[in-house]
């Protein structure tokens, strides 16, 4: 005869349901390593020091910046050291990453204080010490790595000489990066993710407020069906989905 396990009169299976995944996502953040670097696989990682990385050279190359001039270029690195554990070997390849006030974008600060940015013509360099427009990056995270798209609405890439650019319409081969953070960074940012028990019209509601430019606190909320936010929520993909409501209340400053 098969077990079964014993049930009783009043006991809550969706709430035993919830505790263990709570007791399982807390066992996950605890066997985040705290040093090393690791692999960003999320944009709350992006915080302090990086390394950016492509596979589009042979052997791979990391991004490092003269310490003498306003040069940026991609170096390869020593093909006996798996990408997936690759750790900076000078401080020219460390960049510190931080998010913009009130934006989606972020900057990259190199050790000798300069910011990595480019021009119109997708020319990148490493040259001035106050940031600017130009020094802007959108992080496009993506299955196999990440894109960074400038001011300019083009994308980095590296070249067949290994020279930084960012002049391509387009996100292909060249254009996309593997990125690494502190390990340090990576699981406080874990730990500081939205509780996924939270409701999804509350969620909702904290993300308009967060990211809208109505005038006057003016709270303005989307007319459409809330049910699709849980059906999105339980497909994984409810931040897409606050972000395609968002868009479409035309006063979002960063949907456009």
């Amino acid at each position: 005869m098969r077990k079964t396990k014993l049930s009783f009169k009043g006991d809550n299976t969706i709430e035993k349901k919830k505790k263990k995944k709570r007791k399982a996502e807390t066992e996950a953040e605890e066997t985040l390593p705290e040093d090393g670097w690791v692999a960003v696989d999320h944009i709350d990682d992006i915080k302090g020091p990086i390394l950016l990385l492509t596979t589009s050279t042979d052997p791979a190359s990391v991004l490092n910046c003269s310490d003498s001039s306003s040069k940026v270029q991609f170096t390869p690195i020593d093909p006996a050291t798996p990408l997936a554990s690759y750790e900076p070997t000078t401080v020219s390849q460390v960049f510190v990453a931080k998010r913009l006030p009130d934006s989606s974008k972020l900057c990259f600060r190199s050790a000798y204080d300069r910011y990595l940015g480019s021009d119109k013509f997708g020319v990148v360099q490493c040259e001035r010490e106050a940031m600017g427009p130009s020094e802007e990056w959108e992080v496009v995270l993506r299955e196999d790595g990440l894109a960074l798209q400038s001011s300019f609405e083009k994308f980095l890439k590296c070249d067949a000489d290994g020279r930084a650019r960012a002049d391509s319409e387009n996100v292909g081969f060249k254009e996309v990066f593997q990125m690494r953070c502190q390990a340090a960074n990576k699981a406080r940012a874990k730990k500081k993710k939205v509780d996924v028990s939270i409701n999804a019209e509350e969620l909702e509601v904290d993300h308009i407020k967060k990211f809208h430019s109505w005038g006057g606190g003016r709270l303005v909320l989307s007319q459409e069906d809330t049910t699709v936010l849980r059906k999105a929520k339980k497909e994984g993909n409810l931040n897409e989905t606050l972000l395609d409501r968002r868009s479409k209340l035309k006063s979002d400053k960063f949907c456009k």
